[in-house]
């Protein structure tokens, strides 16, 4: 059995605390002992290294049960931030959004620009702005299509930065963290964090942008499923008939023999509870044909619900932030640049 040492165990500790005084904002030490299950002695010596580190700022003095007044402790959410760089297809075009988050998942700057061609530098105005604008950047998170494994990409839309300069090229200029997501695992996180969890342990969802190839994210029990080389969901390479890329999507007839294809795949191997397509060409007949069409192949044994949404922005941006803290959540240094 595998235990952890008394350094590991304190940034256990650490985390547990960090997590529930961000949720609650403030709190004394005796509240945040309650909350936590953390020994008051034990949560003294973590406050004091956070206070200490800019991390918790000390609060004003609150009534005590009638007892000595005590000390309220609130999270600084702008310890640490992070620049999320994200893209997707809009009207046969590449658009691109960055966010500047804290640690409560705020925005704090956005910005968002049409690209005609993606090479390595094409942020760096961007992100050198930002590094120029906001203390205690902590790290970078890009949310693109394609795949990445220990920092190269290998299979993308954009075949400027397909290799290993794109993300070496920030993480060496910036000294930061740099991190990569692909946009539909990013998308199906955020779908997901909009369920109820307790019900919903399975999820799919589907991005078909037409100008490229679709792809695919999953999430079981909270945890986003990339298999072997992070290759998982590169559905275009599926030899379905018609393909992405022979499809006629004007033709209803057509995108439902496509996607009931791709439905039963994912019905037979995960059973997931939820799938979600993203398309500008879906509509409510498509969805109503769609349907029908899966319970007649799969004989009534089995119905996922299935969804559509026309742009993934909303459920890309809410992923893209929810992984961005979660990384921030482990990554405990903070980074500056002049």
């Amino acid at each position: 059995m595998l235990k952890a040492n008394r350094t590991q165990m304190k940034e256990i500790n650490k985390n547990i605390l960090r997590q529930v005084l961000k949720e609650s904002r403030k709190a004394t030490k005796p509240e945040l002992a309650a909350l936590t299950e953390l020994s008051v002695v034990t949560v003294n010596a973590l406050i004091s290294e956070m206070v200490t580190a800019g991390e918790v700022i000390e609060g004003e003095e609150v009534p005590s049960n009638g007892g000595r007044p005590s000390k309220q402790y609130v999270y600084n959410g702008n310890y640490r931030k992070a620049i999320i760089i994200y893209g997707y297809e809009d009207d046969n075009q590449d658009l691109f959004h960055m966010l500047v988050i804290n640690s409560f998942g705020e925005c704090l700057e956005r910005k968002k620009e049409y690209y005609a061609n993606v090479v390595t530098d094409s942020f760096d105005k961007w992100i050198e702005t930002a590094f120029k604008t906001y203390e205690n950047i902590s790290e970078i998170v890009f949310g693109l299509p394609g795949a990445e494994e220990n920092g190269i990409i290998y299979v993308h839309d954009y075949p400027g930065i397909i290799g290993d300069k794109f993300l070496s090229y920030y993480q060496e200029k910036y000294q930061a963290p740099v991190f990569y997501e692909n946009d539909i695992n990013a998308t199906v996180c955020g779908f997901y964090m909009r369920q109820n969890t307790e019900t919903v342990q399975t999820v799919v969802g589907l991005y078909y942008p037409r100008v490229y190839g679709p792809g695919a994210g999953v999430v079981i029990k909270g945890e986003i499923y990339r298999g072997c080389k992070n290759f998982a969901g590169e559905v275009g390479w599926i030899p379905l008939s018609p393909s992405w890329n022979e499809v006629d999507y004007n033709n209803s007839e057509e995108v439902v023999l496509m996607l009931s294809q791709i439905v039963v795949v994912y019905s037979c191997v995960l059973a997931p509870e939820r799938i979600m397509f993203y398309g500008d060409f879906l509509t409510e007949e498509i969805l109503k044909e769609l349907i029908s069409r899966v319970q007649k192949l799969l004989n009534g044994n089995f119905l996922p619900n299935i969804e559509f949404e026309k742009n993934i922005e909303k459920d890309f941006e809410y992923g893209m932030v929810r992984i961005a803290l979660s990384r921030l959540e482990r990554n405990g240094g903070v980074k500056e640049w002049y």
